[in-house]
C-alpha cells in the first residue's frame, strides 16, 4: 500500500494494531489489521490529532498501540490508557524482529512495531509505575542532578582561581560562606564578571 498522509477510508468494529514511532515533532504511524497493513501516515506530535485520527478512521475498533520508550517518558502511555486504548511501551531495540535494513527510518520502524504487536512478537514490555510513584522518583532525580551541578560548579570555580593565580580558602565552611569569600576577592571587572558567570 502506498505511503500517504491522508487516506479516505473508515474501518469499523475491528481489532487494529498501531506501531508508533515517536519523535519530538512528528509521529510516524503504521496500522495493521487481519494480517495486513491498512494504513501508514504521519502527523504532528500532538495527542488531540492522534485521537481524532483513531476516532475518524477506526470507530468502535479495539485499538492496540506500541511504541518504544524515549525522551518523553510515559506521557503518551498515560493519555492513551486514560482514553481506554491498550498501550505497550517497550525498551528501545528490544524486539525479536530484526532490522534487516540497517538504514533506520521512522516509517520502517513504525511498520516493524505494528507487525511485532500484531504477532505478539516482542520481548518484555516496560514496567510503568503509576504517575504518583514516577513523580515521587522525580524528586530524587532532581536532587541528584542538583548535587552534580554543585560539584561541577565548585570544580569550575577552583579551575578559574588556579588559572588566574588567585588564592581563596574555600575548603572550609558551607556554601554561603564560600560564596561570601568569593564575593570578597579583589578582582578586576572582567574577572569579576567571569567568576559571577562561573559560580
Amino acid at each position: 500500500m502506498k505511503n500517504h498522509m491522508v487516506q479516505d477510508f473508515m474501518l469499523k468494529d475491528k481489532e487494529i494494531f498501531v506501531g508508533l514511532e515517536d519523535s519530538k515533532k512528528t509521529w510516524k504511524i503504521a496500522v495493521r489489521s487481519n494480517r495486513a497493513v491498512i494504513d501508514r501516515t504521519a502527523m504532528e506530535a500532538k495527542y488531540p490529532l492522534l485521537i481524532r485520527y483513531f476516532t475518524r478512521r477506526f470507530p468502535d475498533c479495539t485499538i492496540h498501540v506500541i511504541y518504544e520508550a524515549g525522551f518523553k517518558g510515559f506521557n503518551l502511555y498515560d493519555k492513551l490508557t486514560d482514553d481506554g486504548i491498550d498501550c505497550i511501551v517497550i525498551p528501545p531495540h528490544m524486539v525479536t524482529e530484526p532490522k534487516v535494513n540497517r538504514v533506520k527510518t521512522d516509517k520502517k520502524d513504525a511498520s516493524r512495531l505494528a507487525l511485532i504487536l500484531e504477532n505478539g512478537d516482542y520481548k518484555d514490555a516496560c514496567h510503568i509505575p503509576d504517575r504518583e510513584r514516577r513523580e515521587d522518583r522525580q524528586i530524587t532525580r532532581t536532587l541528584s542532578a542538583l548535587q552534580k551541578d554543585i560539584v561541577h560548579t565548585r570544580k569550575r570555580v577552583h579551575k578559574f582561581l588556579d588559572f588566574h593565580g588567585i588564592e581563596a580558602n574555600l575548603k572550609n565552611g558551607a556554601g554561603m560562606e564560600q560564596f561570601r569569600t568569593l564575593r570578597s576577592l579583589m578582582l578586576s571587572d572582567s574577572l569579576r564578571v567571569s567568576l559571577t558567570i562561573s559560580s
